[in-house]
């Protein structure tokens, strides 16, 4: 009578448990995976975004003084403005050489932008996404001096 639950025949149901088990680990796997690589790429990105814009600041900072004294215009000395922008870039705990960096002077030197590279590959993802590209992440950032009129 046991052997009969319901018009089953549980002897036929051995081992199912464990295939159901299983199916559910890899899904669950799978959505941890998931959610654990898509928090790497967030983090990732916000920590290039943090860096190229503080880079773009420190860039903003190099005013090309001896304009400023001839004309009063207000703007950048490119070479000065690159050089500052990488220099913080690189001295960035987070750079690697993974990060691919450019710092472009902006028309009539009244800007800068910083525009950073990187590729995330997938960690838990990638044995389940075999021959995936990696994921690319660039993110832009425009600084420009600040004018304060007296």
């Amino acid at each position: 009578m046991l052997r009969y639950l319901r018009g089953i025949d549980l002897r036929k149901q051995v081992g199912s448990v464990t295939i159901w088990g299983l199916g559910l680990t890899i899904v669950l796997a799978g959505f941890a995976g998931l959610v654990i690589d898509t928090w790497r790429v967030f983090a990732e990105r916000q920590d290039l975004s943090g860096m190229a814009d503080s880079a773009a600041i420190a860039g903003a900072t190099a005013v090309d003084i001896a304009r400023l004294n001839e004309t009063g215009e207000v703007a950048l000395d490119d070479a000065v403005a690159i050089d500052r922008a990488l220099e913080f870039v690189y001295s960035q705990d987070g750079w690697s050489p993974e990060i691919s960096v450019q710092a472009i002077p902006g028309p009539d030197n009244a800007f800068i932008t910083v525009i950073l590279e990187k590729d995330v590959y997938f960690t838990l993802l990638g044995p389940l996404l075999p021959g995936e590209d990696p994921l690319h992440i660039t993110v832009t950032s425009l600084a420009s001096p600040n004018v304060v009129e007296p």
